[in-house]
């Protein structure tokens, strides 16, 4: 079944038409270079039929038009629509709204510059009915792929059953990697949007998870992990750059924390939470102090009024943010040698 972005035949269509278990949510912004053959994997999904959200978050490049085509030129068991964002929104409001017009109960993520596997939406799906649609988050393995598309090693991440709840995540953190979840609409229904400044939603996602159902890891790797994506372009060829990536990290963390406290309280858990993201908090506390430009001092200060965050640690932000040409030049370094033993 195919949709346009719009219409009132194809509105009404669609509320008629059995909802599908799953949806994908398929995310993009500007990547027309990669956005086909990302999109074509996620319409060549077998198994059972899916609803499928071509989703363009206001791109200027063509990635909107080349998802349209897509959609109007599909044919297949699945219901596929593409739409686009009127204004451009941000990661965090553009989850907001593709949940808002799903109808699956199983959401399954996707970017646009990621592969995923065929059998990736049954797999999942078959791994969820195994443990009786309990686990509200679905993680798996992924596989590293190079900006340019050649293939490397698989990227596993943490076994969720090892946290079997939030106590757990408190203590320590999993490993997860957004671009292979999926988790359920009650997960969203419980714990409502995400704020429109999150970005890093992928440990959002766990604890909302952990503080309900729990989550499970399906041990395989079921998507093609594109390497790059905005950490591509960090040239880091100025300290105004430098210090402005710094900064923009720092919010994004500052407003993940802030949305992890809010579910903590949603879900009466906000004690261990808090305990849990004592050490994030300081960092990003002591991250905005050295970046105020305060005098060397009270800098000096700030850095050493946060014990918790070890003395190396802090030494070199302190270091970096006080003296952002040192700072600018071992990203720069760090970047380079990461890159040349990445390959292209």
């Amino acid at each position: 079944m195919k949709e346009s972005s719009d219409g009132v035949a194809q509105a009404q269509a669609r509320t008629l038409a059995p909802a599908p278990r799953a949806t994908i949510l398929f995310l993009a912004y500007e990547q027309a270079s990669f956005v086909e053959a990302a999109a074509r994997s996620v319409l060549a999904q077998v198994g059972e039929p899916l609803e499928i959200l071509l989703s363009d978050d206001h791109s200027t490049d063509g990635t909107f038009e080349i998802l349209e085509r897509l959609a109007q030129a599909y044919s297949g068991p699945h219901q596929v629509r593409a739409r686009r964002n009127p204004s451009n929104l941000g990661i965090g409001a553009h989850y907001n709204v593709l949940v808002a017009e799903a109808r699956g109960q199983l959401l399954i993520t996707a970017a646009g510059d990621d592969i995923s596997l065929s059998h990736r939406a049954a797999q999942l799906l078959t791994a969820w009915d195994a443990h009786a649609q309990r686990p509200d988050l679905l993680a798996s393995h992924l596989i590293d792929m190079t900006h340019g598309g050649e293939l490397g090693n698989v990227i596993q991440v943490d076994d969720l059953a090892d946290w079997p709840d939030v106590d757990a995540w408190a203590r320590q953190r999993p490993y997860v990697v957004g671009a292979g979840h999926a988790f359920t609409r009650r997960l969203w229904d419980r714990f409502g949007p995400l704020a429109p400044e999150v970005v890093y939603e992928d440990q959002v996602i766990t604890l909302r998870a952990l503080l309900m159902g729990g989550g499970i890891t399906v041990p395989e790797p079921l998507v093609q992990y594109r390497r790059g994506g905005a950490s591509a372009t960090q040239t880091f060829d100025s300290t105004k750059a430098f210090l402005s990536k710094v900064a923009q990290a720092n919010r994004r963390a500052k407003a993940e924390q802030a949305q992890q406290m809010a579910d903590a309280l949603a879900a009466g858990r906000a004690e261990i939470v808090q305990a849990g993201l004592n050490l994030y908090s300081q960092r990003t506390a002591l991250i905005a102090a050295l970046l105020a430009q305060q005098s060397l001092l009270s800098s000096f200060r700030a850095m050493m009024a946060a014990p918790d965050l070890g003395w190396a640690w802090r030494w070199r932000k302190w270091l970096y943010l006080r003296y952002p040409t040192v700072g600018t030049a071992v990203r720069r370094w760090q970047y380079q040698t990461k890159q040349r033993r990445q390959g292209p």
